[in-house]
């Protein structure tokens, strides 16, 4: 996330205010987004729809080292969440073995 293209102030191409909004403000997301920032910088915000996040970082109230620490927290706990499902499910588990499996035979056969 560290590199991902971010420019301060760009509301026409974020990919971050992109997947925040994808993961968040869908009938999936938990709908409130949180950027954790310091007193100094006007502390802790929350947004309860996308165009808040977009108003803000189009004023630059909102700054990208802030909004990219923010999209890798949920990020991460969305991965999370999904490969705990996953493990949980198994009809995932008994296709993983599968993939797995048939991954090792291709390899072998092609050599």
């Amino acid at each position: 996330m560290k590199k991902a293209f971010c420019q301060p102030g760009n509301v026409e191409f974020c990919p971050v205010v992109s997947l925040v909004s994808a993961f968040t403000f869908s009938p999936i997301g938990s709908g409130s987004f949180t950027v954790s920032r310091s007193p100094e910088n006007g502390g802790d915000i929350t947004y309860n729809n996308r165009d808040d996040i977009l108003k803000d970082f189009a004023s630059e109230t909102l700054h990208p080292g802030d909004l990219k620490t923010a999209a890798t927290t949920l990020a991460v706990s969305i991965l999370d969440l999904l490969a705990t499902r996953m493990k949980a499910d198994s009809n995932a588990t008994k296709g993983a073995k599968a993939l797995k499996a048939f991954q090792k035979k291709n390899s072998k056969s092609k050599k």
